[in-house]
């Protein structure tokens, strides 16, 4: 029997958490776009056709790049695109939570709840640490791609 050392387990566990929470995160989004794209709009970033748009593109990058931490060649960009995209989150909690929104974030579907801001940025920040550990990790991964076009 072959042993794993701790960092192999731990990006091992990391790239399950945060593929688990990006599905889960996708899949409410996916079948409804409309809602999705009424939580966008709460922002006050984005509006009508953008903000569908948005919600229409936003929960496939999710998924499609949850799968990617779970693929070798692909995880490296997938951890790196995941990154960008809590940062985004991040920046946009943030920017709510200073403009006193009280907007459903719309981060797992809709929700009737308020937002406690607090636990989303510190919750995005936790999983944009995960994100960064996994994409070091890809960086010296033997199967990540040694060239981009």
């Amino acid at each position: 029997m072959v042993g794993i050392d701790a960092k192999r387990f731990f990006g091992l566990i990391a790239r399950l958490v945060l593929a688990s929470v990006f599905i889960s995160a996708a899949l409410p989004k996916l079948k409804d776009p409309v809602a999705f794209a009424a939580a966008i709009e709460a922002y006050r970033t984005l509006s009508g056709s953008w903000a569908m748009a948005a919600a229409t593109v936003l929960p496939w990058l999710e998924l499609i790049i949850a799968v990617g931490l779970l693929t070798p060649w692909l995880r490296r960009a997938s951890a790196g695109i995941m990154a960008l995209l809590l940062v985004l989150f991040i920046a946009l909690h943030l920017s709510a939570w200073a403009r006193g929104l009280n907007i459903d974030c719309g981060c797992f579907g809709a929700s009737a709840s308020s937002p406690d801001y607090h636990w989303l940025v510190l919750r995005n920040l936790a999983l944009l640490i995960l994100s960064i550990f996994i994409w070091r990790i890809a960086l010296r991964n033997k199967y990540a791609p040694t060239r981009t076009l």
